[in-house]
């Protein structure tokens, strides 16, 4: 929660901006009343909400106007610590928006093009076909028009699937025709990409990258681009060097890189972490993440502390600038920032962007960032750049507007999207109260997404039982099943005679609901999951044995696994 305390110095600090501000009066009195009113709105969601803690930023392009911390690092039940302005917390896919600028600075500095092709870099470079490998560009990797539908592959990275594989699942998806550069799908893998060329084509490692042109140019000493896990003791820190030691000494040679070891153990001050959430059936459970970030760090690798983040923030609000610092170049930013990839068909239902406040038909995708206009109803519109974050138990979000010179980014560590959305409806409130816009309760409005999700799933388990059927002698099912994409799955019985379905990764038992239709929670299979079960349908070949199953968990493609034949062991898919 929000202490007196807290309420006190973001008062004293917004009296003060009132004395020594340039700003008009009337423009500090809006910031303020809309910094003080949000409060116990944000405490009002923490409750209702089950959230275990996050922070909310404001600013203005030359001042931080706010930095709230609230809640704590982890549930009650798991030794917890209150969040401070310093508790370093993982921005998730605001990531991507990072790294756009990273890509940006290397292109300012003449090492790279926005159009260079990726092949440049890396001949051996393959994504789904020949012709699109070799067509590939920096800016088609980061610009989310690469032409496969939304989130492609991401279930095989969830799943906790090698990361080789996740990219080779790609070879198996239909990328649709004639909608190359044209087309908007949001995508996670193939953006993570970006972060392997830019090692590629500087030598250099991307958590190198980052600090060397946004951290250290922006003082952000409370920021990381590495596994968190390195991040919060003197002994993690020396695994992370251990683990770096050859690259650094093929890049500074064995003396200097054995010194720089010496000298950062005993320099190193841990960072206070937070962990990750997810939400199933109303609990809130740490997530054990397990490198999941930070498998494809320029996608989601990155965390700031609340003081950091309202930096960031900062910067992007000011055109590519910090302190007087050229993060990027004018005409950088314009690129970053520019109109790429239009984002068509947003349902006037979708909850991300309500439609009382986002329009249908004018939102782009740039470079990293998201182009659209904020509005009451279509009226009193501007210009907005944003970015959200939610996977794996973190959630982030971020909306600046430049012509109303106002910033809001809020980050929380219960995630993602699908989990909650009130990183993304914070922010909004907060532009609601600045701008004086009404009609929507932003936190109903999120219990009334979180109810729907959950009568729909309702509806759906009340389907599939409408005919009941029995279950057939569970040995029926047992065997080794397959597909392309994720390789073999395994059903066995245990010692209660119980299905126990397994991918090698992690395993969970079965339970039967109509017919051959099981289910199973769905974080006892997935790294990543939401608040629901997953389900598992088995299908019968012509003389009515058990020959298939589709998952739905790991349905990329629509996947369908196939029992192994033992005498000549037919591994075919789909």
């Amino acid at each position: 929660m929000i202490s007196n305390m807290q309420k006190l110095i973001i008062s004293i600090f917004a009296i003060s901006l009132i004395c020594n501000c340039s700003s008009s009066t009337n423009t500090i009195a809006k910031v303020n009343s809309a910094v003080h009113r949000i409060i116990p709105i944000i405490n009002n969601g923490l409750k209702k909400l089950k959230i275990p803690g996050g922070y909310l930023v404001v600013t203005q392009k030359d001042k931080i106007i706010a930095v709230v911390s609230f809640g704590n690092n982890t549930v009650s039940s798991n030794n917890p610590k209150p969040v401070d302005d310093y508790t370093v917390f993982s921005v998730s896919s605001v990531s991507k928006n990072i790294t756009a600028f990273v890509v940006g600075a290397l292109v300012d500095a003449g090492i790279i093009k926005w159009d260079d092709k990726v092949r440049k870099y890396d001949k051996n470079f393959f994504l789904h076909s020949e012709e699109l490998s070799d067509k590939l560009t920096i800016q088609d990797l980061i610009s989310h028009c690469s032409g496969f539908k939304h989130f492609s592959a991401d279930s095989v990275w969830s799943g906790g699937y090698p990361r080789d594989k996740a990219i080779d699942a790609f070879k198996y998806l239909n990328q649709k025709p004639g909608v190359f550069r044209k087309y908007y799908g949001y995508q996670n893998i193939i953006f993570g990409l970006i972060g392997d060329i830019l090692e590629k084509a500087t030598g250099e490692k991307y958590e190198d990258l980052v600090k060397k042109y946004i951290f250290d140019k922006m003082d952000m000493k409370h920021s990381s681009a590495i596994d968190l896990k390195y991040e919060k003791s003197r002994m993690g820190h020396m695994k992370y060097l251990f683990a770096r030691f050859k690259y650094d000494v093929r890049k500074n040679g064995f003396f200097s890189t054995t010194w720089n070891f010496i000298k950062s153990i005993f320099t190193f001050k841990p960072k206070s972490i937070s962990l990750s959430h997810g939400r199933y059936m109303e609990n809130i459970y740490p997530v054990e993440q397990n490198g999941y970030f930070y498998m494809f760090p320029a996608t989601s690798g990155l965390s700031f502390s609340a003081k950091d983040f309202a930096k960031y923030v900062q910067m992007v609000l000011n055109g590519g600038i910090y302190n007087n610092k050229t993060i990027v170049k004018k005409e950088t930013f314009e690129k970053i920032t520019s109109k790429i990839t239009k984002i068509n068909k947003i349902k006037d239902d979708d909850p991300t962007f309500k439609k009382e406040r986002f329009p249908r038909d004018d939102m782009s995708y740039g470079i990293g960032t998201f182009i659209t206009k904020y509005g009451n109803n279509g009226n009193n519109t501007r210009k907005v750049m944003f970015h959200m974050g939610g996977i794996c138990g973190a959630a982030s979000f971020y909306i600046v507007s430049p012509s109303d010179n106002i910033g809001v980014g809020c980050v929380i560590n219960l995630g993602g999207v699908s989990t909650t959305l009130f990183a993304e409806y914070m922010c909004n409130n907060f532009l609601d109260l600045y701008f004086g816009f009404e009609g929507i309760d932003w936190i109903q409005a999120e219990l009334d997404r979180k109810k729907a999700v959950e009568d729909k799933q309702k509806q759906f388990e009340e389907s599939i039982k409408q005919v009941l059927s029995p279950i057939r002698s569970t040995n029926e099912y047992v065997g080794t099943y397959t597909s392309d994409i994720y390789g073999d799955i395994n059903l066995t019985l245990n010692k209660n005679n119980k299905l126990v379905i397994s991918n090698g990764i992690k395993s969970t038992e079965l339970q039967h609901v109509n017919g051959n239709i099981f289910k199973f929670p769905c974080k006892d299979m997935l790294i990543s999951y939401f608040d629901s079960d997953e389900y598992i349908s088995f299908t019968n070949d012509k003389f009515n044995n058990i020959d298939s199953f589709w998952l739905s968990c790991f349905s990329e493609g629509n996947t369908i696994f196939k029992r192994k034949d033992e005498k000549n062991n037919d591994s075919s898919s789909k």
